[in-house]
């Protein structure tokens, strides 16, 4: 099992190739918006509480992880008013960029926190990153893209009653 530094790298990963994907072929941004969704969900549910807990147990301070997701998101939710082959769109999916790359580049330094966690800790941790990652992606059939509808039940949903839909808690 990984730890949980690496499903997160994973995950940046997926969400990278997606990015480069709809910016190079400007096809239809689903694939996209839901990679980046399910990773802000799947971080916000398991990491930011890790690192809270980490931080209150001395570790280094990452505020600032919590506060891109608003930004994020708010510029996803603006980028989706435009068409792929709307001239606005590239900028719309660059400014996703402005914040999401340097969110990746921080987050990647999950290590302060593996230092504060033992490896059962951490491979625990990037146990539940994933099965949490897993349950919002099995709806959702061979694509893994949640129809219109089901996505924007899940985004408009608040962030405790998502984790009881999916049985999540933070102990």
């Amino acid at each position: 099992m990984p730890r949980l530094s690496e499903a997160v790298k994973n995950d940046h990963a997926v969400v990278r190739r997606a990015y480069r994907r709809l910016a190079a072929e400007r096809a239809k941004p689903d694939q996209f918006i839901w990679a980046l969704d399910r990773y802000l969900i799947v971080d916000e549910l398991i990491v930011v509480p890790a690192l809270e807990y980490g931080e209150s147990h001395g570790g280094p301070s990452f505020r600032r992880l919590s506060d891109d997701y608003d930004s994020i998101t708010a510029k996803l939710r603006h980028m989706q008013n435009y068409d792929p082959q709307d001239p606005s769109f590239e900028s719309a999916l660059k400014a996703i960029w402005v914040d999401l790359e340097p969110h990746f580049r921080e987050e990647s330094e999950l290590a302060a926190l593996e230092e504060a966690l033992s490896p059962s800790e951490s491979e625990t941790l990037g146990k539940k990153y994933e099965n949490v990652k897993e349950l919002l992606q099995k709806p959702y059939g061979p694509d893994g893209v949640p129809d219109e509808r089901t996505l924007s039940a899940i985004l408009d949903m608040s962030l405790q009653d998502l984790m009881v839909k999916l049985g999540v808690r933070w102990e």
